[in-house]
C-alpha cells in the first residue's frame, strides 16, 4: 500500500469493525488514492453566510477540488490554507493557483477550468504555467500511472482529451450512469433546458425519475462499493442508512436528493446540477459556474492569489502543528463522516486549544444529525455553540443537495 493510501486508510479505518467492513475500508483507501473530484460538491454561497469572512479571517479548509478555497478569496480574508489527504486534489488546486497567477487573460483561465479544455491549453500550460509550478506539482501533471500513460499520456492531457470534467473517479462514475440512463430512456441533461421551476419539475419527472425505478439501479445502489464513485467511504454509507425511515431504502435517499438538486433551485445558475446532469458548466451564458470562474471576479481573485497556501495532510495535524490563533474559520466538508469518536475528539480539542474565541466551524454530513452532539465528551462539547436553527436554514439553500445536513458551530 502506498504512503498516500496509508494516509487515507488512517483517516477511514475504525477499530472494532467487522471483517467485511475492514476490507471495504482498505478498498476505499486504494480507490481514494487517485484523482477523485474535479470540482468540489459543497455550495460556497452557503459556506460564506455561515463563515462571515472578513479581512481578519484565517481559513483552514479541506481542499477537495479546490473551487471553494478560491471562492473564499473573493471575500478578502487574511489567509486561506487548503489541506487534503489526497495529493491529487492539492495538485489540482496548485495548478489552478499557478494558472490564475500566470495566464495572460481570463479567457485562457476559463478555457482550463470553465470549459476544461481547448486547443490552447497544453501550449499555455507549457509556456505560462509549468515554469511557475513547484517541482512536485509539475512532476505530477507531466507524468501518470502506468495505465494512465498507456491510455492518456501525461495528466495534463486531461485538458485536451475529453476535458477536465470527463476525468476523475467522480467524473467516470457520472459518465457511466449517464450512459446507463440513456440506455433506460432517461435524459438527465434535458432538465437543464428548463426556463421555470414548473418546467424543472416536469422535466425531472419525465427524464430523471424513471432512472430510480430500474431493477439494476436498485440492485447496485445497495452496494457500498458503488458509493466509492462519489467519494463515500463505508462508514459514511452506514450513516446514510441510519436516517432511513421505516420501509425505505437507500434508493429513496438518492431519489430524494437528486430531485432536490434538479427541482428546488433555479437551474440556470445551479452549476452543481449542470455537472451532475451534463458533466459540464454553462459555458454559453456563464451563469451556472462557480464564482471563481466569473469574469467580473477575475482581477480580484488574481490580487488575492498570494493569500492561499496548500498542503498534503490531515486537517487535524495542520491545526495541531501551527501556533495558537493561526486559524479562526474551519471548513471540514464531510470529513467527520469518516471519523470515529476518538478522531473527532482530537480534532475538536485542537480547535478548543488553538483557535480564537468566536471561531466558526462548518461541515456537512451524509445523514441528518450532527455527530458532535453524540461523539464529543461533555466537557469539550460545552465549549461550542451549535447554531442549529441557522444551520437548518442554510441547509435548505444548499444548491448541491447531496448531503443530509449542514452544521455550524462557534467556539465560546
Amino acid at each position: 500500500m502506498s504512503s498516500e493510501q496509508d494516509l487515507v486508510l488512517g483517516a477511514v479505518k475504525q477499530a472494532d469493525v467487522s471483517k467485511k467492513q475492514s476490507v471495504l475500508q482498505k478498498l476505499f483507501a486504494v480507490w481514494f488514492d487517485a484523482f477523485v473530484y474535479n470540482q468540489i460538491w459543497e455550495d460556497p454561497r452557503v459556506d460564506l453566510q455561515a463563515l462571515e469572512l472578513d479581512e481578519k479571517s484565517d481559513v483552514l479548509t479541506i481542499s477537495s477540488g479546490g473551487c471553494n478555497a478560491l471562492n473564499y478569496l473573493l471575500e478578502n480574508p487574511n489567509s486561506v490554507t487548503a489541506v487534503d489527504l489526497n495529493r491529487h486534489h492539492i495538485f489540482l488546486l496548485n495548478l489552478k493557483i499557478a494558472a490564475l497567477k500566470s495566464l495572460p487573460t481570463f479567457e485562457d483561465f476559463f478555457a482550463f477550468f470553465g470549459f476544461g479544455k481547448s486547443e490552447k491549453t497544453i501550449a499555455n500550460y507549457e509556456k505560462f504555467i509549468a515554469p511557475n509550478l513547484d517541482e512536485e506539482t509539475r512532476k505530477f501533471w507531466e507524468s501518470n500511472s502506468f495505465v494512465g500513460k498507456m491510455t492518456r499520456g501525461k495528466r495534463i492531457n486531461f485538458f485536451r482529451k475529453g476535458g477536465l470534467y470527463e476525468h476523475s473517479r467522480n467524473g467516470y462514475f457520472l459518465r457511466f450512469f449517464h450512459k446507463f440512463s440513456h440506455l433506460l430512456g432517461c435524459r438527465p441533461e434535458e432538465v437543464l433546458k428548463a426556463k421555470t421551476p414548473e418546467e424543472q419539475a416536469e422535466l425531472y419527472e419525465k427524464y430523471i425519475a424513471p432512472f430510480f425505478d430500474s431493477f439494476v439501479i436498485k440492485a447496485i445502489g445497495k452496494m457500498p462499493v458503488t458509493m466509492f464513485g462519489l467519494g463515500i467511504p463505508p462508514q459514511q454509507y452506514d450513516e446514510l442508512k441510519k436516517d432511513l425511515p421505516e420501509n425505505a431504502n437507500l434508493i429513496d435517499v438518492y431519489r430524494t436528493r437528486t430531485k432536490r438538486l434538479a427541482v428546488e433551485h433555479p437551474i440556470y445558475e445551479n452549476y452543481f446540477a449542470w455537472q451532475a446532469f451534463a458533466r459540464k458548466y454553462d459555458t454559453e451564458n456563464r451563469q451556472a459556474v462557480p464564482e471563481y470562474l466569473k469574469a467580473e471576479n477575475y482581477e480580484k481573485l488574481k490580487s488575492n492569489a498570494a493569500k492561499i497556501r496548500t498542503k498534503i495532510g490531515s486537517i487535524t495535524d495542520e491545526l495541531k502543528n501551527q501556533p495558537d490563533g493561526t486559524f479562526n474559520r474551519f471548513v471540514f466538508l464531510d470529513a467527520q463522516d469518516w471519523m470515529n469518536a476518538e478522531m473527532m475528539t482530537e480534532l475538536w480539542q485542537s480547535i478548543a486549544e488553538k483557535a480564537e474565541p468566536d471561531a466558526r466551524i462548518i461541515f456537512r454530513t451524509a445523514g441528518v444529525s450532527s455527530p458532535i452532539e453524540t461523539n464529543l465528551p461533555k466537557s469539550l462539547r460545552e465549549k461550542f455553540v451549535y447554531e442549529q436553527d441557522f444551520s437548518k436554514e442554510l441547509f435548505k439553500q444548499d444548491r448541491a443537495s447531496i448531503y443530509g445536513g449542514f452544521h455550524l458551530y462557534t467556539l465560546k
